[in-house]
């Protein structure tokens, strides 16, 4: 009868809706932990990247003789 198939109609809807809903919710959830991954990756770069910078400041700014410093550095040149 006609109820019955208004019955199946929704049901059939509501499933086809809960797996649209599914996949929708799914990839909202896969962008956010993307993002997540990605600043965690960006903080772990620019905590070597200012690790590196600090050592390289210490090691060759202040030292050792300003002479064998700049013999060190012509070779670089």
């Amino acid at each position: 009868t006609v109820a019955e198939f208004l019955i199946w109609l929704v049901a059939a809807l509501g499933a086809v809706g809960g797996v649209v809903l599914g996949r929708v919710w799914g990839r909202v959830e896969g962008e956010r932990a993307g993002k997540r991954e990605a600043e965690r990756d960006a903080m772990e770069n620019s905590n070597k990247r200012v690790k590196r910078g600090r050592a390289a400041v210490r090691d060759g700014r202040g030292a050792g003789d300003p002479a064998d410093r700049l013999r060190r550095n012509d070779g670089n040149w």
